[in-house]
């Protein structure tokens, strides 16, 4: 964890931190807005700014386990991958076929949606199937 000098830097990091939380916490509330990559988000703010923040994001009993867990380079659960490329999906059926009539807009969102879709399963899963050898 390394902490900037600055203090306008650092407060402005918490400041960002913060509102990252608050938009992350949101996402698990509201359908199609993830949740984990502003929590992630938001823990890079605060271990650049606020060690306490930080700490207290990392031991969170609700959230701390998967940021420990993408921290140390161990992925995403298979679980939160399916929510979240369902939530896409979903997102952005709906955006193309109700909410916007502009054709390049429509392909630009499907670009965006693929994306982000392949972003989320190409991490690395945090359960791994193990087959016996019988």
């Amino acid at each position: 964890m390394i902490v900037t000098r600055s203090l306008i830097v650092r407060s402005i990091f918490v400041v960002l931190g913060l509102v990252f939380l608050g938009v992350g916490i949101l996402g698990y509330f509201l359908p199609g807005l993830p949740g984990t990559i502003f929590l992630i988000i938001a823990a890079w703010f605060f271990s650049m700014s606020n060690p306490r923040l930080y700490r207290w994001m990392m031991t969170n009993r609700w959230f701390g386990k998967t940021l420990s867990d993408y921290r140390a380079g161990r992925g995403i659960p298979i679980r939160i991958k399916f929510i979240a490329v369902t939530a896409i999906t979903i997102s952005v059926t709906i955006s193309v076929v109700f909410a916007v009539n502009d054709f390049w807009f429509r392909v630009g969102l499907i670009a965006i949606g693929i994306y982000g879709a392949y972003f989320v399963v190409s991490r690395p899963t945090t359960e791994r199937v193990i087959l016996s050898s019988r």
